[in-house]
């Protein structure tokens, strides 16, 4: 368990520094967006798994992400500001990411394809602007930590409606 432990680890590295050093490809429009914030934690009674909620900040469009037990536990202590007595995963990465005077400009929540969502870390070092592909769970669990804002496609909120408009009636 330790050898896995030391490959994630190293892992992480190696997709940091590779990302770091490609630039940002110029997109030829960006789609518009909406800058969210975390509203809470919630656990669905009926999928029996945790959701991160993230509304705009009129708090008139509200967007659920069914994530994992560990990702809302770390989720919850970024929030917190709490230190545990061992770095978490997120606490090393974004310990790693100050170390190498690189800044987490935001997470772009950029697609659901088959109810999956996915995202993207976008950072800048020395100038350079890359994006880096994460679970949005893995993402937010970041920004919580580096106190980096949030922004959703509007096209995935656009989708979401579609399969969460049963959300309120589940009292999430």
């Amino acid at each position: 368990m330790r050898i896995r432990g030391l490959i994630t680890v190293a892992s992480l590295l190696t997709v940091i520094c590779l990302a770091l050093t490609l630039p940002l490809s110029a997109e030829k429009k960006s789609e518009p967006e909406q800058e969210m914030e975390i509203q809470g934690l919630g656990f669905d009674q009926l999928t029996q798994s945790p959701v991160v909620l993230l509304a705009n900040k009129k708090k008139e469009t509200m967007l659920p992400i069914w994530i994992g037990l560990c990702e809302a536990r770390s989720i919850e202590i970024g929030l917190s500001g709490a230190v545990p007595v061992r770095p978490l995963t997120y606490d090393m990465v974004a310990a790693m990411v100050r170390s190498m005077n690189a800044e987490v400009k935001r997470i772009i929540i950029t697609d659901l394809r088959d109810q999956v969502y996915y995202a993207q870390v976008e950072m800048s070092v020395g100038g350079k602007l890359s994006r880096i592909d994460a679970r949005p769970s893995d993402a937010i669990a970041l920004a919580a930590r580096m106190e980096s804002p949030i922004f959703v496609r509007n096209s995935v909120i656009e989708k979401s409606a579609l399969i969460d408009s049963d959300v309120v009636q589940r009292e999430l």
